[in-house]
């Protein structure tokens, strides 16, 4: 008698959430809800589970070993491509920065990436700060600061004036019109394409991408030299199509020039908004935090290198990018069979990396759902283990502004501590919104008990 030969094992079957027929999981992949999600199907699926909505089947890829194997494997297997390149169209290109990888994309960010790092947006310091005296300014005792719309106000106009020398004042409204339409129609799915067409929608997409036209028009006539200024993103821009303007044509001038508003206007601008929230939220940890803002702000403006020394104030500002990411996840397509977790995923399908699954997970970070911001402390570094914090991405595409948003974050932060006796509102249940991306509703005030210091002191 001889032993049987062992049957071979069977792939196992990538398990499915369950969902509405049509529709699926669809309602539940908005930005504001995903990472809670993903979470929760992770707890019960494990790290690559399948989510279905109105016909389309995507892979997800969760916990910290999905994001260990982005790290180290994404590059070979994913691409952007498929995700972005709708919006890059509304724009009138096939490509850009954040859709096409490899080669192309590492030439894209040698040239932008310059005027996105925290050393840029220390030289331009002053000019920041000045937006964020302007618009404390006006506020009294008695007063209510209306969140969102203020840290949008703030962030878009800091990035007008140091990114491209420029003014969005007068744009504002039609810059978030036509850059939070166009992402909603055409990346996250939020709204129909007859967005586009409405009236309302073309008036402010002329209005923005006439704005960038005349920013570049003055560029080309005003060089940084002659102007007397450092060079700018336009003018990096300038100055690679003049080297080669086969890559460069005018429209991915204007697109990468835009592009500064769209990676930074909401994010920055709404994480900013859920810091506030948190100010509001914890009244007992914000005296640690006016100290440092105060020391900060003593002998003048302070430098980056002082702001990244406060070490009250950025463990708040990471907390709260733990617990409230903007970017939750990364929509990504398979131009490979990999194997993950057991399984084979297929070439062409497309893939979701739950970045942030990892945030709120017991295993990561000691009682997750804990606003702590001690978890970033010497001695616990929670954050430190591999795949465990991912607020900015993962991988080549992990987000070129980083340095600058963390940078606009904290120095807003503390520039508004140092000024202002800010209350929450006990009864405010936070309620999130995707704008594209999370945000707190219109809701979301913070009243002005007293005028702690004048805000033009902060440029003194």
């Amino acid at each position: 008698m001889t032993d049987a030969l062992p049957l071979p094992s069977s792939p196992r079957v990538i398990p499915t959430v369950p969902g509405p027929p049509v529709i699926g999981s669809i309602t539940q992949l908005y930005p504001h809800r995903l990472r809670d999600f993903l979470t929760g199907a992770y707890r019960e699926h494990g790290p690559v589970f399948n989510v279905t909505g109105l016909g389309q089947t995507f892979t997800v890829l969760a916990g910290p070993e999905a994001n260990v194997w982005t790290v180290k494997e994404g590059h070979r297997h994913l691409r952007s491509l498929e995700a972005w390149r709708p919006n890059d169209q509304a724009f009138g290109v096939q490509r850009s920065m954040i859709s096409v990888d490899g080669a192309e994309h590492r030439a894209f960010r040698r040239v932008e990436g310059r005027t996105y790092t925290r050393a840029y947006l220390g030289a331009n310091l002053r000019r920041a700060l000045a937006v964020t005296a302007e618009d404390l300014a006006p506020l009294r005792a008695g007063d209510d600061l209306q969140v969102a719309h203020w840290c949008k106000s703030v962030i878009t106009e800091q990035l007008a004036r140091v990114v491209v020398n420029g003014t969005a004042r007068p744009y504002l409204n039609d810059l978030l019109s036509f850059v939070q339409n166009t992402l909603m129609v055409r990346v996250t799915r939020q709204r129909p394409p007859l967005v586009e067409h409405l009236p309302g929608f073309r008036r402010a997409r002329a209005r923005s991408l006439g704005m960038v036209e005349a920013l570049i028009d003055e560029h080309r006539r005003v060089p940084p030299e002659q102007a007397g200024r450092e060079p700018d993103l336009i003018d990096d821009l300038l100055a690679a199509q003049a080297a080669d303007p086969a890559f460069w044509s005018d429209l991915d001038l204007r697109m990468a020039a835009i592009g500064a508003f769209i990676a930074g206007m909401d994010t920055a601008a709404n994480t900013l908004a859920f810091v506030l929230y948190r100010v509001g939220r914890h009244p007992e940890l914000v005296p640690a935090l006016v100290a440092e803002a105060d020391a900060a702000f003593q002998d003048g403006p302070p430098s980056m290198e002082s702001l990244g020394g406060l070490p009250h104030l950025h463990r708040f500002v990471m907390e709260c990018l733990r617990l409230h990411p903007i970017a939750p996840a990364m929509t990504r397509t398979v131009t490979q069979d990999f194997d993950f977790a057991d399984v084979t995923v297929p070439q062409g399908r497309r893939v979701i990396i739950a970045t942030t699954v990892p945030h709120g997970l017991n295993d990561c970070f000691t009682d997750a759902d804990t606003f702590d911001p001690d978890r970033f402390a010497p001695g616990r570094m929670e954050h430190r283990r591999p795949g465990a914090f991912a607020p900015y991405g993962l991988g080549t595409h992990i987000c070129a502004g980083s340095g600058m948003a963390e940078g606009l974050i904290m120095l807003n932060l503390a520039a508004i501590l140092r000024t202002l006796d800010l209350r929450g509102d006990p009864s405010y249940v936070l309620r999130e919104v995707a704008r594209p991306t999370a945000t707190p509703d219109d809701r979301l005030t913070l009243r002005v008990t007293s005028v702690r210091h004048p805000a033009v002191s902060l440029l003194a």
